[in-house]
Order: C-alpha cells, then structure tokens, then sequence
C-alpha cells in the first residue's frame, strides 16, 4: 500500500524551498529512471532491504538509512526482501540549488548513510505531511519550514561522521607513520603495516592518499632520504654504508632514488 501527496502550489508558492512531494510504499515497487527525476529527493528506508544504483555506483540500502537522488540524476532502485518499505520526499524552491550547495549535498558523494534518530525523521515527516493533506494554505509554509530542519539535521549528522571518520583516520595515520619512523631501515611491507592498525591494505593506502597525498611507500622512501641527508654530512661514512644504513640493499638503486628526489647524486649533494 502507498501513500503520496503531490501538494498543489498556491499563487505566492515563491519560497527559497518548497515541498513538491511527499508519501511512502510499504513495498516499494522496481523504480528505474534513465534521466533521473526532473526535482530533488530524499528516501529513507522504514524497513527491509533494496539496492540502489546512481553514478555508476550500488548500494545496499537497509533500515535507518537514507539517500539522496540530485534532481535529474539517473538512478536505479528496487527491493530485495519480501517488503522494502521506503518513505520518501521531493522538493523544488527558487534557492534550492544555492542551499543544497551550502549544506554540501552532492549525490556524488553523499551514497548512503544511517540515520542516528529515525524517530525524529519519521515525525518531521509526518508533520510535513499532515500540514500538505490539510490543505490550509499555511500549510505549504511549515512543510518548508520543516523540510529545511531535515536538511540541516542531515547536514550536522553526515558531517559529524566525517569528521569522525577523519579523526580515526588521522590516529591510524599516526600509528603507522610513528612505526615507520622507528623502522624505517627495516624491510617491511603493506601488509605488515596494515596489520598494526587492524585494518586492509587498501584502506591503508586510501588514508595515506587522503591525509598525506602519498603511498605508504612513497612516505618511506621520503623518511630514507630524509636520514641519508643527515648522515651525508658525516665524511667518515661512504655513500654504500649510508645507503645500507638507511635500508637501502642496493647503492646504485639509492643513488638513483636519491637523485629523483633530491635531483644531484648523493655525493654531488655532500659537495654543496
């Protein structure tokens, strides 16, 4: 069963936001649109579990999770359980675009994310509903006034959780840079560093890339260098025994490596 309400827009309908659509499907059908939905919108999964496909990417949308389709965007979604109960809500407004900006909504990389108070939700959206099926001309006006505290309430949790997922990135980061820089002569590999933080490789990489703009081993080869400059300036030690001690096997191989980064050979720099 389904409800839905496509409130009819009174002459000064000219708000900054506006509510278009409003309902929910208890079993929600096989929705498939090749060049998206001429507005935007916003699901929120009662219970049960879907999949959805936008930008070339799928997700599996569960209980407590919501997601956003930017208006034109095309899109792919349909149950995968016996009930897949979804509420959803469309809207417009002639500030739309600049306020979806402000609050950083982007379908690109939103994807799908929990919602940590779905109670609250299920009864912003009641009231936004009720206030269109009255049909009261103010009514168009709190649907608005609701539907903007949705979209800041949405804004506050996915940016909460980003700047989680950035603070647990930067201790991983940590962890795995303060290991380096103790062992940095030591053969080691990805997987080993992955190991201390409990994590995959990939993830490891994806941090490093993010909070570093290296590799892992990109990072390394910078700290060897780094203590190869040190040492250089000791004339009692030959290039072969720094680059042994930096954890270099081969001197050629150093020297070469020391020259990309530094761009003059070890010993040309020793000269300057």
């Amino acid at each position: 069963m389904s409800k839905i309400i496509y409130p009819i827009n009174p002459p000064n309908s000219h708000l900054p936001i506006l509510v278009m659509g409003i309902g929910y499907e208890d079993n929600q059908p096989h929705m498939q649109r090749k060049d998206g939905y001429p507005i935007h919108q916003i699901f929120i999964c009662k219970s049960g579990e879907g999949t959805l496909r936008v930008n070339d990417k799928t997700h599996i949308i569960k209980k407590g999770s919501f997601f956003y389709l930017m208006a034109n965007s095309p899109h792919e979604y349909y149950g995968n359980s016996d009930k897949w109960e979804l509420r959803w809500i469309s809207f417009s407004g002639n500030q739309i675009d600049d306020i979806l900006t402000e609050l950083k909504f982007d379908s690109n990389q939103l994807g799908v994310l929990s919602i940590s108070n779905i109670d609250k939700m299920e009864a912003s959206l009641k009231k936004i509903y009720v206030s269109l099926k009255s049909e009261d001309i103010s009514g168009k006006f709190i649907a608005s006034s609701v539907l903007y505290e949705i979209l800041v309430d949405l804004y506050t949790m996915i940016h909460s959780k980003q700047e989680d997922e950035s603070s647990e990135g930067n201790s991983i980061i940590n962890l795995i840079r303060l290991y380096i820089d103790e062992h940095y002569n030591q053969d080691m590999t990805l997987e080993e560093l992955s190991d201390l933080a409990n994590i995959t490789p990939q993830y490891l990489c994806k941090l490093f890339k993010k909070h570093l703009g290296l590799r892992p081993f990109q990072y390394i080869t910078m700290k060897r260098i780094q203590y190869a400059k040190n040492m250089l300036s000791d004339y009692t030690m030959s290039v072969n025994d720094i680059a042994h001690k930096v954890g270099f096997s081969d001197c050629s191989y150093f020297c070469a490596i020391f020259k990309r980064y530094e761009m003059v050979t070890p010993t040309q720099f020793r000269g300057l």
